[in-house]
């Protein structure tokens, strides 16, 4: 994969079309006061698609990065296949002078949650870090560096990642079609938005940070109260004016799908939950989730195919 190193400066506008070039491109602007990451993955195609390409930002959990979801979700791989381009932005680190590690100094995101469990009171959300405005500031930049079809731009997460995809798409529903999230929790208190986002949510019934039931949740001495794992998808479903009660498509020894809508505008609203699965990103690559502390992995879906399926089907008309 060919990689190049861009710097955006703070108070200009981004290159003009052609600094991106396919494969991989390593980009630094600052936001805000802070240098702010990301890899932004460009597919080798020879002609970019008549209404331009579709857009996947892939937001990793708390104590990962850009490099490591890169690496390990399949997204990167997906979009050279499905022909989409792929971001994947950095948290905020515990401590900002040193750089990430998973363990010591592990960088999480601004979700909208009360506190950290990885890093507690020098979390982005205990630092009240604007990460909202950091991606979409991001994705805005990379629209007008590329030619991005405005209704073909996703976003995925996994984890404190996934709580953040879902306050991105609840805050900027103007610039995202449908969000994808996996072991995640929407905290936002439910409001109509002004413009139709999809949702497909997974979720393991074995995952100790996503309980089922909700409750609280421990790890390295710090603990979170949890809301059940359903009840993200039914606050997303009932802004939308969705059905409160989900039919069951599937429920079998293997997995459990729920769905709300379709509604209006094609909005949808989907759960998947995996049997006997839990908190690891459902991918063939990942290395990052010791069953000691993250629950048993189960081989049934790869979360990145399933949930691209989903955005395929739910562009914005």
């Amino acid at each position: 994969m060919s990689l190049s190193h861009l710097v955006w400066g703070m108070n200009e506008s981004p290159p003009g079309f052609g600094q991106l070039h396919p494969g991989r491109n390593d980009i630094t602007f600052e936001h805000k006061g802070r240098h702010r990451t990301a890899i932004i993955v460009v597919p080798n195609a020879g002609t970019v698609p008549e209404a331009g390409w579709p857009l996947v930002m892939m937001i990793h959990g708390a104590g990962g990065s850009a490099k490591q979801v890169m690496e390990s979700s399949g997204w990167a791989e997906l979009g050279e296949q499905e022909r989409f381009v792929t971001v994947f932005p950095n948290g905020t680190p515990k401590n900002e002078k040193r750089s990430e590690s998973f363990l010591g100094n592990p960088q999480t995101w601004n979700s909208g949650g009360k506190s950290s469990l990885a890093a507690g009171e020098l979390s982005a959300t205990a630092k009240e870090i604007d990460d909202v405005g950091f991606l979409g500031e991001l994705i805005e930049r990379v629209q007008r560096e590329l030619r991005i079809d405005p209704n073909r731009t996703f976003v995925a997460g996994h984890s404190n990642g996934a709580g953040m995809a879902y306050r991105f798409g609840f805050e900027r529903s103007d610039l995202v079609a449908a969000i994808g999230v996996v072991a995640g929790t929407f905290f936002p208190d439910p409001k109509p938005l002004p413009h139709p986002v999809s949702l497909i949510q997974i979720v393991g019934d074995k995952d100790p940070f996503t309980p089922m039931a909700g409750g609280t949740v421990k790890i390295a001495g710090r603990k979170a109260d949890m809301p059940p794992a359903m009840q993200s998808p039914e606050r997303w479903a009932s802004m939308f004016g969705l059905q409160p009660d989900a039919r069951i498509v599937q429920d079998d020894e293997r997995l459990k799908i729920l769905e709300w809508g379709p509604g209006s505008d094609n909005v949808d609203v989907r759960a998947i939950i995996i049997k006997g699965h839990g908190h690891a990103y459902p991918t063939p690559k990942d290395r990052f989730h010791p069953a000691f502390l993250f629950g048993p992995t189960m081989k049934t879906l790869n979360a990145a195919d399933t949930i691209w399926k989903f955005f395929r089907d739910h562009s914005r008309k």
